[in-house]
């Protein structure tokens, strides 16, 4: 084990994490779409102005729901950042994906928390995320002539995409439209490692989403209205996958 490689990468992430969080703080949820007018009675005067609701309160910045994160919040996404890139230069060493991975997980947990925070999966983090570790991941191809490696990550992102933009046809409000893009940028990422590993990734990803839902749901008593964050669980289960993937479908699906 290089043991600078690791604590650099833990400090680097961890001044990233509080960096990134400081930025992403600024996002601000849009306001819901305003509810259809209400039918003019029909013995109101023709030509008399329709009466008008009133507008709903909106803080600087155009959204009706906005939360910048506090010290402790800040400390947290630091302390995620830090170990979650301390794990990868562990698990993985000086393999070429490694930056990769590092862009990855330092932006999915920039999503993850702003998911929790407000209920979006912003795309000023996700489109950058997902075009820095692409640029890895071709670096890493190039670098090790894993080309084949980088065809299933295109197939595995194409693939996620596809199936969780038919989850959310079908079912739009069980899930939302960030969690498709989420799990297309995801999907190309672990594919990278292995399509056994892609599975692992979304199983894992679900059972802790299940598992959470089914305790927010007790805890709340709200039942299926219950809405809580997927962002994060599909994360966590890429993360899970790309740092413990390959032993996991070794132990799951008995393959070497």
């Amino acid at each position: 084990m290089n043991l600078a490689l690791v604590a650099g990468c833990g400090a680097g992430g961890a001044v990233i994490g509080v960096a990134l969080d400081t930025l992403t703080g600024r996002i601000v949820r849009p306001p819901d779409p305003a509810p259809a007018e209400a039918a003019v009675p029909e013995h109101a005067l023709v030509g008399a102005p329709a009466p008008t609701a009133p507008s709903a309160p909106v803080h600087e910045g155009g959204a009706a729901a906005s939360r910048r994160p506090g010290r402790g919040e800040l400390a947290l996404s630091g302390a995620l950042s830090g170990l979650a890139l301390a794990l990868l230069a562990w698990r993985l060493g000086t393999a070429p994906v490694l930056a990769a991975d590092c862009a990855l997980l330092c932006g999915l947990i920039a999503v993850s928390l702003v998911d929790l925070r407000i209920g979006i999966v912003p795309r000023s983090v996700l489109y950058p995320t997902f075009a820095a570790t692409a640029l890895g991941l071709v670096a890493a191809s190039a670098d090790g002539s894993q080309w084949r490696s980088l065809g299933d990550a295109a197939i595995g992102g194409v693939g996620s995409f596809a199936v969780f933009f038919a989850l959310w046809w079908c079912f739009p409000r069980g899930i939302g439209f960030g969690d498709v893009r989420l799990a297309g940028a995801t999907g190309a990422a672990v594919a990278w490692v292995g399509f056994g590993e892609l599975y692992v990734s979304f199983l894992a990803a679900f059972v802790l989403a299940t598992v959470v839902g089914l305790g927010v749901m007790v805890v709340t008593g709200r039942g299926r209205k219950t809405r809580f964050a997927l962002g994060p669980w599909l994360s966590a289960g890429a993360a899970f996958a790309i740092l413990w993937g390959p032993w996991a479908v070794h132990l799951w699906l008995h393959r070497s």
